[in-house]
This record gives structure tokens, sequence and C-alpha cells, in this order.
């Protein structure tokens, strides 16, 4: 179990930070804790009155967009857990007032803009927290790594919402690199299913290109 009063998970899209948010929450839960989710009340993507995943993993959450409002329900419970974090200004001063209480206090973001920019105040909550996490996501465009976020839309806008519809998650040397109009991707192959040769062949190209192996 972490224990750390201020837990900070950070990265591109599609790196899995809700996915670990809502995971942590739920050791918690196991753990006799009393935990509230906080969700920004501008991203109804998937659902109003909840948390998920882009895998559809959901819990349910109070909904604002600001925390100081939530702060005297927050403190009822032993485990605060903040989805989209850079969306909230006033995100700093409540997770550390919080913090400060002895609570639990788990915030899960994006740390850099489309334009590779901190997001909001975001990167302040490093030097107030006792562990940063930071996630990455698999490059869209050639299945590396990827540490950014790449926005396939015009809008200039810093918060516009959206999934794939509007963003990229991608490696450095795709953040700039011209956007193919169907990127070649093998299908995800079914676990607990024997797979043919050439399926196998195509997981294999697809691994060596997540790990850094393309010439092996």
């Amino acid at each position: 179990m972490h224990y750390y009063l201020f837990q900070l998970i950070i990265g591109p899209m599609f790196s899995g930070k809700t996915t670990e948010l809502i995971r942590r929450l739920k050791r918690y839960q196991v753990a006799q804790h009393a935990c509230l989710i906080v969700k920004y009340s501008g991203d109804t993507r998937y659902m109003n009155d909840g948390v998920a995943t882009h895998d559809r993993q959901t819990l349910p959450a109070v909904s604002t967009d600001k925390l100081m409002p939530v702060r005297q329900k927050a403190i009822n419970y032993d485990v605060i857990g903040i989805d989209e974090g850079q969306f909230f200004p006033d995100v700093v001063h409540f997770a550390d007032q919080l913090a400060n209480l002895g609570k639990i206090v788990i915030v899960a973001a994006l740390d850099g803009t489309f334009q590779k920019k901190a997001f909001g105040d975001i990167l302040n909550l490093v030097p107030v927290s006792e562990n940063v996490t930071k996630l990455s996501a698999v490059c869209t465009i050639c299945f590396k790594a990827a540490a950014f976020t790449r926005r396939k839309t015009q809008e200039d806008k810093v918060e516009v919402i959206g999934g794939g519809d509007k963003y990229l998650a991608v490696c450095r040397e795709c953040f700039s690199a011209p956007i193919p109009p169907s990127p070649e991707r093998a299908p995800l192959h079914e676990f607990n299913t024997p797979v043919t040769d050439q399926a196998k062949w195509e997981r294999i190209k697809t691994q060596r290109r997540l790990f850094g192996k393309e010439n092996a």
C-alpha cells in the first residue's frame, strides 16, 4: 500500500493515469479507508457523475469545476482522489491543505499540453508531493513509448476535452512528424487464444517498436 500523504500521477493522454488512480483508490477501499473521488465537471465524455477510463472502468465521483467548494465534504474522508487535476485552478492549494490535515490525496493529471508546455499549475504540485509517478503511453504512430500528447484538430485553446477523436499519444520523434491517414497497427490479440504465425509476427513487430528494438 502507498501511504504517502500526497501522491501525484502524471503523464500524456492514454497513459493510464485514471486507471492507476482507480487501482489505488480500490486498494484503499479494501483497506477500509473512506474514499472520495472528485472529477472535473467539464469532462462529460463518458459519464456525468463518475470517473471513467478510456476502456470504460468507472467509479462514482463528485463533479465540480473548483475544488475548494468540496473541502468541507472532503475532510470527512480518509482518501481523496482527484481526476483530471490539470483543469482545477485551485488544485495546489486544495491538495496541499488536505495533505497537511493528514488526508491521503491522489491527483491524476496531464503534466503537459499539446504544445509540450506545463498544463496549468500542475507542475507546482511536484514540490509539495511525497510521491510522483510519470506514466508513458504507446505512440499511436510508431508504437514506441510515448511521453507526449499531440492534438489532431486545429483548435488552439488549451482546454479542449476529447479522446482519440482529438488527441494522439506520441513519442518525441512523432510529435512533429506528419500524421498518417490510418497509422499502421496490428489488431490486438486476445488473451489465452492461440495465434497464427502471421498474427504472432505482427505482435513481435509491435513489441519491437514499443521497446526500441526495430533493428533486432
